[in-house]
């Protein structure tokens, strides 16, 4: 099932395992999806439509660009010159959308896998007339922000293509969500193009999702720290974990997704309608609040530790919830992991504090308390010392509370469930102090 021989990645033992057990559960889901006739190849092609701007727009977002998915759409099918924006950003949107238009096509041929020769002919669309386009480079080129060096040379580039073809070619029946992640994260180590690497294995590991009837994935703007941090674990010492993570928690927001979507098309419906106006609403201010308590509990941690020189950083993500995420939260079923904001806390000589707070369905027992209303939830994860998944459940050792949630539409007042299951109603301000001082107090 995993042959990552030949690539620059690795597996131990017990990371291999536990990839299994993920790919499996995935693997059996996609099986149901396809028994009840919700994922066929038709839907998934609605699907790939009805996303067909979103995928451009958070494409070119991870590499710099301003237009919205709305503004995409208007440069693309009007060619609308969308003002306030730099024009190689619309001229970006054009190419890419061409170019994943062909895509859909190389994702019927089922015979032949992702090969140079694709590869090329896709990124001669996405760079268009610009020097480069579907060419390996001879140039020397640096990743910004990046300790990985490329290699230098159009004869090692060459010879490591061959190795990522040779690989493609002869593992064609692997898994799509692994040759997704290895294909992808592998193009992106080569660097072999003078520009455009990042989007030519975006949408090289979305071919090989297409190609197997999987729904494609979107890698977001707002996921793009974890994205970059993802992609320099597995450059620097080809641990591919974290990548894979977050590809498997794409492709199972994608199933969400087209769900969500083959329900839309059974109709138009006035009151469901007006329903998704007031969860986008409780959406916004869900988030608002989350990074309010965030923002305090840095300014709280900083204040603590300014005496003895320590430092807190909060990396917050924004949008964390899609709305259809958000409307499975509050039926009760589970999303991909969230991230909802991570707490890094260094103290000289002391060891380093790092705590994940991600997005939820409610507990039963808070479910209760709050008179059976659905929801979202905070909760807390760890490192985990095995690598993958690269974040585990804090459980007890969760910083004041377990849990904590609020009301639909009221961000100001908070349930934080204790590791005693006792329930306390706090507010914002106070609720972040406590949570701060929690913290302090592991790292001491």
């Amino acid at each position: 099932m995993f042959n990552l021989e030949g690539t620059p990645y690795l597996l131990d033992n017990i990371s291999l395992e536990q990839v299994r057990k993920r790919l499996d559960a995935i693997e059996e889901r996609v099986s149901l999806l396809r028994r009840n006739g919700t994922l066929t190849e038709q839907t998934v092609r609605d699907y790939y439509g009805e996303k067909r701007f979103e995928q451009v727009a958070e494409s070119n977002a991870l590499e710099g660009s301003t237009l919205s998915v709305g503004e995409t759409e208007l440069a693309v099918l009007k060619g609308v010159t969308i003002t306030g924006h730099d024009p190689a950003f619309q001229r970006d949107a054009i190419a890419l959308d061409h170019a994943l238009a062909r895509i859909t096509d190389l994702s019927r041929d089922r015979d032949n896998p992702t090969n140079i020769q694709q590869l090329h002919e896709v990124h001669s669309l996405l760079l268009g007339d610009r020097p480069g386009a579907g060419i390996f480079r001879r140039e020397r080129v640096t990743i910004r922000g990046a300790r990985h060096t490329p290699p230098k040379t159009w004869e090692q580039i060459m010879a490591m293509m061959t190795d990522w073809e040779t690989w493609s070619l002869d593992n064609r029946n692997l898994s799509a969500p692994i040759r997704s992640t290895i294909l992808q994260a592998w193009l992106t180590h080569i660097h072999p193009y003078i520009d455009g690497n990042g989007r030519i294995s975006r949408a090289i590991g979305n071919l090989e999702l297409i190609r197997a009837g999987y729904p494609p994935i979107i890698i977001k703007k707002k996921e793009r720290e974890r994205y970059i941090e993802a992609l320099a674990e597995s450059d620097e010492a080809g641990d591919i974990r974290s990548f894979m993570e977050l590809v498997f928690d794409r492709i199972e927001g994608g199933l969400i997704g087209l769900e969500q979507s083959a329900k839309r098309r059974q109709g138009y419906d006035p009151v469901q309608q007006r329903i998704i106006v007031l969860q986008e609403k409780q959406l916004k201010i869900w988030e608002t609040s989350v990074i309010l308590l965030a923002t305090i509990i840095e300014h709280r941690i900083t204040q603590t530790l300014e005496s003895v020189g320590g430092t807190c950083i909060v990396s917050i993500y924004q949008n964390t919830l899609d709305l259809d995420d958000y409307i499975e939260v509050c039926v009760g079923h589970s999303v991909p992991l969230s991230w909802a904001f991570i707490v890094r806390i260094e103290i000289p000589g002391l060891s380093r504090l790092e705590k994940l707070a991600w997005i939820g369905h409610r507990s039963s027992l808070i479910y209760q308390k709050l008179d059976r209303e659905g929801g979202p939830s905070l909760y807390w994860s760890r490192k985990n010392p095995e690598g993958f998944p690269k974040w585990i459940a804090d459980g007890q050792n969760s910083p004041y509370a377990m849990e904590i949630t609020s009301h639909a539409g009221n961000g100001d007042e908070w349930f934080a469930r204790l590791s005693n299951d006792s329930v306390e109603k706090v507010q914002t301000t106070k609720l972040a102090a406590r949570i701060a001082e929690a913290l302090v107090a592991q790292v001491v």
